[in-house]
């Protein structure tokens, strides 16, 4: 049985202050504009935003191949910090979030995501991706460069 792979962990410092990165990463209804993976977020059960509790179902694509999760929004702390767990049946498989730090006159934004499957559910997941930690870290980079060029009044 394959064992929990390691967290993966992506920083980008960006010339702008928090506040304007926090626009970007702060509310994962936006995931859509920033992500090359996730392409839709939507709010469920009533909630119209981030707090912790809020669930969202978000749509995912990697090739041709499509498929839609369910999250719940773990911490939030604006313009510092927020996370959430995705759900699969009900069990939590893996963990995101962004937290920002003051550097200078900008933002050290750090994006991670931590596996949280169970034995059996890295196994089903092996479907998706051969190798989960470095295609997270892949879109993790590609995330964090559009963030960097969006809150820096360049195009990304």
């Amino acid at each position: 049985m394959p064992e929990k792979a390691p967290d993966v962990v992506v920083s980008e410092t960006v010339d702008a202050p928090p506040e304007k990165v926090w626009e970007l990463v702060g509310d994962p209804a936006r995931m859509g504009e920033i992500s090359p993976e996730c392409y839709s977020t939507r709010w469920l059960g009533g909630a119209t935003g981030p707090k912790p509790g809020a669930r969202f179902i978000g749509w995912n694509r990697k090739g041709l191949l499509r498929w839609p999760t369910t999250s719940t929004v773990a911490e939030y702390d604006p313009a510092r910090h927020i996370s959430w767990d995705v759900d699969v049946v009900g069990q939590a498989v893996a963990r995101w979030s962004f937290t920002l730090e003051p550097e200078g006159d900008g933002t050290k934004v750090t994006q991670r995501w931590v596996d949280k499957r169970t034995a059996i559910a890295a196994l089903v997941g092996k479907g998706r991706t051969t190798d989960s930690p470095s295609h997270n870290r892949e879109g993790m980079a590609r995330t964090l460069a559009t963030v960097k060029a969006r809150s820096e009044g360049r195009a990304g």
